[in-house]
């Protein structure tokens, strides 16, 4: 198999990827800017609101990762570093801004789109169409620190240590805050007559 067929393997680690990148393959790069940007401008979505500071965020994040290709840490789980960096980074942004700031830590997100493909969610396939718009509209009604959690830990598979590095909590808060979380949510699919299991297999 050629280097770039090797690259193109879906079944490529991001480790694997990541060293590739460090070395300085454009290619392993893109894979890795491909598979997490979406997820990344989601969340920073889901920050703060502002579709022209998250992107600029993302670009500047990928941009120095990129630049600093030789200097940046060797890592195994890609996707907390990406998610610590880029948060890290947005909030320093938005600390030039006391408005942003604030808006920042009291605003509740009136609707954010966290399933954006059956690939990047938890969802069983056997989910229909009008239970996942229930899960949906679920979600909506949690806090902002509740959606924040299930995003990170579910929806882009961070472990409960990484959770609470990248929100910078305790472990033990995390858990706290993810069981209040899921037990709303049970509460109100329960009322729409779906089987939580389905929705949230990796939880039970």
């Amino acid at each position: 198999m050629s280097l770039k067929s090797e690259l193109r393997s879906a079944e490529l680690e991001d480790s694997t990827l990541w060293k590739r990148f460090k070395s300085g393959n454009d290619l392993a790069f893109s894979i890795i800017y491909k598979k997490y940007v979406q997820r990344l401008y989601n969340y920073g979505m889901h920050t703060c609101y502002d579709r022209d500071l998250v992107l600029d965020c993302l670009q500047e994040l990928f941009g120095r990762l990129w630049d600093k290709r030789a200097q940046v840490a060797d890592v195994e789980a890609v996707n907390f570093y990406l998610f610590k960096s880029f948060r890290r980074l947005l909030l320093s942004k938005l600390a030039q801004s006391r408005k942003e700031s604030l808006r920042f830590l009291n605003a509740e997100a009136p609707g954010f789109e966290m399933l954006t493909s059956f690939e990047d969610s938890i969802i069983l396939e056997e989910a229909s169409t009008q239970q996942i718009a229930h899960l949906k509209k679920a979600i909506t009604t949690l806090t902002k620190r509740q959606r924040e959690v299930i995003f990170l830990k579910f929806f882009n598979e961070l472990s409960y240590q990484d959770v609470a590095a990248v929100m910078e909590m305790n472990v033990e808060s995390v858990y706290n805050l993810m069981t209040k979380a899921i037990d709303a949510l049970r509460k109100i699919l329960k009322r729409a007559y779906l089987y939580f299991p389905v929705l949230f297999p990796a939880f039970l």
